[in-house]
């Protein structure tokens, strides 16, 4: 058994909460959307700017949860045929990845459910790039590459949402916001995810021999290309729709770019993947500070 991998997921069955625990009902009430209009804009009367920003960003992550979710499920079967070496011994990695990508589907489904309950809009993207997406990760690259490359690239995003929940728990301490009541319930998950990340940084990086670190930073940038990609075109599609331009006039929007930026500086370095808290400049702690009263991203 491994320790380490074991306790991530040792009480994941009490720290969990099924999105039928949301406050569905409550999500459009009035009071509701002037306090994210605040929370998102500083403003009570942009409530149209903040929910289509909401919708652009959860949407857009929701697709992202899908492909971690199936690249964890090809990594995990890719494992029983390929899967060799001492990280592979047991159930241990096997069981935290299925964990991670099944919590994925859930998080996208109630992500998904979150938007277009809040917007009463039931806009698809149209284009998602999924199969470009998977594609990068249906070569012969091993197993091990494949997960280092995918949770480097989900570690930012994870990051960026985690400042998010620590903003909103603060601004919101009872919880009485849905949205706040969303974010924790993601976080309850997100927590053992960055658990599982750190791991892949403290065992599987170690393991990879320098092709292979090559070939992970290849996928890596591949992945964030392409992702990057998928947030210019989401949000150009979303503006039309929503007949707004909800990244202007928007200090949500102005901090998500400016940490996403200093993350993928802190996290990804060449052929590494590190630990955020580890390499943040002190110009992000201070913003971070002053958004999310916390200049620290994870706590764990």
């Amino acid at each position: 058994m491994n320790p380490s991998l074991h306790n991530i997921n040792l009480s994941a069955h009490q720290h969990f909460l099924h999105p039928n625990h949301m406050p569905w009902h409550a999500v459009r009430a009035e009071e509701e959307l002037d306090f994210l209009s605040q929370q998102v804009c500083g403003r009570k009367d942009e409530q149209l700017r903040a929910t289509a920003y909401l919708y652009k960003e959860l949407a857009q992550l929701a697709e992202i949860e899908f492909h971690v979710a199936s690249v964890m499920v090809r990594v995990i079967a890719e494992s029983q045929m390929r899967g060799k070496g001492e990280l592979w011994e047991g159930s241990d990695l096997v069981h935290a990845l299925g964990c991670f990508a099944s919590e994925e589907v859930q998080h996208a489904n109630t992500f998904y459910r979150y938007v277009r309950t809040l917007t009463g809009c039931d806009y698809k993207l149209e284009n998602n790039y999924f199969q470009e997406r998977i594609t990068l990760f249906q070569g012969e690259h091993s197993p091990l590459v494949k997960l280092a490359a995918l949770c480097a690239t989900a570690y930012v995003g994870e990051s960026v949402i985690t400042v998010f929940e620590t903003r909103m728990r603060n601004m919101d301490p009872e919880m009485k916001s849905p949205f706040t009541r969303l974010l924790h319930l993601h976080g309850l998950d997100e927590a053992r995810h960055i658990r599982t990340d750190h791991f892949v940084i403290d065992h599987v990086l170690p393991s990879l021999t320098p092709m292979e670190r090559r070939q992970m930073e290849e996928l890596i940038n591949a992945t964030e290309e392409l992702n990057t990609t998928l947030a210019l075109t989401s949000a150009a599609q979303l503006k039309r729709q929503f007949g707004v331009d909800f990244q202007t006039q928007n200090r949500s929007a102005e901090v998500q770019l400016a940490i996403t930026l200093a993350f993928r500086r802190a996290i990804l370095a060449g052929d590494s993947f590190r630990k955020v808290d580890d390499f943040l400049d002190s110009d992000t702690r201070a913003l971070l500070k002053d958004f999310s009263q916390s200049e620290r991203v994870h706590f764990h």
